[in-house]
């Protein structure tokens, strides 16, 4: 039988204190006349007991339990002071603090507080930072990559210094919007926004934003060579990637420097690239910093008749016949105008009415069998929607043109404008494509838009479209294929001489103010006769984007990644970036050719012919 919690009977032995408590000798317990603050100690193999001061908050309580109180506190403290090596507690070694003895006040030193700071350093090619990878390919391609910037920077006169690490883009919908937008973003530091578009840092849209334009600076740079020409220039261009969008003299120059110093010639700093051209600008790239894809004057390329009147006198001044290389072509204005092409065209032949201004898609097209009809219907007053007064080109319809098995085609290429520090340049896009129509050709039935008109807009509802080319597409390659002659040794040439003198011809007229930063992409379309001879048929501005069929799924991308890359890129730069992840393309190949630099003109323009502006 169990015996009771407490038992205070003098004749028994122990005092129990509970169940698992431990037995504590018997001794005689007197209360002093005070006891607060007082406990009993007692002493091993003693009965005797005193009374000892204590301050503790557990001296108040009953005796066993303070004991039982101090107990786990001495056995805690030990285990503190004890490390456990395999199964046994060893007791850890006493540290002696010595006090520090100062006569002086403790002052913390003032070189403790500056924080190490680890300047970053360019040997050229390499960065010498803990915060950089030290990879090898990594390094050489950052290098590169700056160095490709400068040097189309410099093209312009242009050293880019940005004081900010992300910009902002406006896309307008419409045109494949939603692709050129997914190629921006792709370009990590950049953000599109969908409001306050003319607080933005870049403006894409169809239409030309007049209001956005004026809000760009004039540039007051000089627009001449800063390069003096050197009989050199022949000189083979082997180590620069992207020396088809430099002029040849910059070309030369850097190919001489990288010739001469090696690798660590990449030109970095603002200093080496004073030693390239001593007028050069340094332009802080800030959050009012404004480029627009569209120009002041596009439509001195983009309308019909402003592109036949600045053909017409540009090859009048050089002595040739502006119908060697455009249709037959008539401004009608009024009915004097009507009267005078009536009377010089008396002989049978088809020809085909355009609206004169603004139009494109085949808006607005019609074809006539005889000179009656033209007249007949341009007798009728046509307003535009805004009530002005319609004026139209009427062009001689060519009649033998050469067939792609047995339909009409004509050829789609593209041209860049750029006005970047006021340098006006002009870029010819390598690629581009045939566009066929659907139905087999002939002259039996001229209401048949799906004969005689190749756009896409028009081909695309008939019902076989894309039945004998799919997105009735062909590239350049198929079609050299499918020539008897060589198509890039005389049809290729001389679009591309025709789209040069189209910016010879209108220098001085696109972007008279010469703006810092704006752009165009211009379409052209030529058509080929069965004498294996070029026409320019038209230009047009805001050209279609859209990728109808394989081949434009590839060629659309990399039209707007070439133009991001030659245009965007160098004047926005991405921030500083320690990892290879962040480069987004580290090939500098580029389709776009510079074909036209106004710094290499020897004299300025001269506005001799005032044209209107449409938009």
């Amino acid at each position: 039988m169990k015996k009771s919690l407490t038992s205070h009977s003098p004749n028994s032995e122990h005092y129990y204190i509970g169940p698992r408590e431990t037995k504590l000798p018997k001794f005689e317990f007197e209360y002093p006349p005070s006891s607060y603050g007082l406990v009993v100690s007692s002493t091993k193999n003693s009965n005797k007991t005193d009374i000892v001061s204590d301050s503790s908050s557990e001296s108040i309580l009953p005796p066993l339990i303070y004991f039982k109180i101090k107990e786990k506190k001495v056995k805690k403290e030990q285990q503190e002071k004890c490390v456990l090596v395999g199964n046994t507690l060893h007791q850890m070694p006493k540290k002696i603090i010595k006090p520090k003895i100062s006569y002086q006040p403790d002052i913390f030193p003032l070189k403790a507080l500056k924080k190490k700071i680890v300047k970053q350093k360019f040997n050229g090619i390499y960065f010498e930072d803990e915060r950089y990878s030290q990879d090898l390919d990594f390094q050489h391609n950052y290098a590169n990559l700056r160095t490709y910037y400068n040097a189309i920077n410099l093209s312009n006169n242009l050293y880019v210094s940005p004081t900010i690490n992300s910009y902002k883009a406006y896309i307008g919908k419409g045109n494949n919007g939603q692709l050129v937008q997914w190629i921006l973003k792709r370009r990590w530091w950049w953000s599109v926004v969908d409001k306050e578009k003319d607080q933005v840092n870049f403006l894409w849209q169809q239409l030309r934003n007049n209001s956005y334009i004026d809000s760009i600076p004039e540039s007051s740079q000089e627009i001449f060579s800063q390069y003096n020409n050197n009989n050199e220039q022949n000189f083979i261009i082997l180590d620069i990637q992207y020396q088809n969008l430099l002029p040849n003299q910059l070309s030369f120059e850097l190919q001489k420097i990288i010739k001469k110093n090696g690798k660590n010639s990449k030109i970095i700093s603002f200093e080496q690239a004073q030693k390239l051209s001593q007028n050069i600008r340094l332009f802080e790239v800030n959050s009012n910093t404004k480029l627009h894809n569209h120009i002041q004057n596009n439509t001195h390329l983009g309308s019909k008749k402003n592109l036949f009147y600045n053909m017409k006198k540009y090859y009048e001044q050089k002595g040739l016949n502006v119908f060697d290389f455009l249709p037959q072509t008539y401004h009608i204005k009024n009915k004097e105008d009507l009267s005078n092409f009536v009377q010089q065209n008396q002989n049978q032949s088809i020809w085909i009415v355009k609206p004169a201004e603004l139009t494109n898609r085949g808006h607005g097209i019609q074809i006539f069998e005889t000179i009656n009809e033209v007249q007949k219907y341009l007798r009728n007053i046509h307003h535009h929607k805004n009530g002005s007064q319609k004026t139209f080109i009427v062009q001689k319809y060519i009649e033998n043109p050469l067939l792609y098995n047995q339909r009409k085609f004509d050829i789609r290429c593209y041209i860049l404008f750029t006005s970047i520090n006021g340098q006006h340049k002009g870029f010819w896009y390598k690629e581009g494509y045939i566009r066929t129509s659907s139905s087999e050709f002939s002259l039996n039935n001229l209401a048949d838009k799906y004969i005689h008109l190749t756009n896409d807009a028009v081909q695309k509802h008939s019902d076989d479209y894309g039945k004998f080319e799919k997105g009735n597409k062909v590239s350049f390659e198929e079609f050299n294929n499918f020539l008897p002659i060589d198509f890039y040794q005389t049809i290729y040439t001389q679009m591309k001489n025709i789209a040069q003198d189209q910016f010879k011809a209108t220098y001085g007229k696109l972007d008279p103010r010469r703006k810092e930063n704006s752009f165009e992409l211009f379409g052209l379309d030529f058509m080929i006769d069965d004498k294996f001879r070029v026409w320019l048929i038209e230009t047009n501005t805001n050209p279609c984007l859209e990728c109808s069929g394989p081949l434009l799924s590839k060629l659309i991308p990399q039209l707007i990644e070439d133009l991001f890359k030659l245009v965007l890129d160098p004047l926005y730069p991405p921030p500083q970036f320690y990892t290879s992840k962040k480069i987004i393309y580290d090939s500098f190949e580029n389709k776009f050719e510079l074909i036209f630099d106004s710094t290499m003109l020897e004299v300025p323009p001269i506005n001799t012919q005032v044209l209107i502006d449409e938009q």
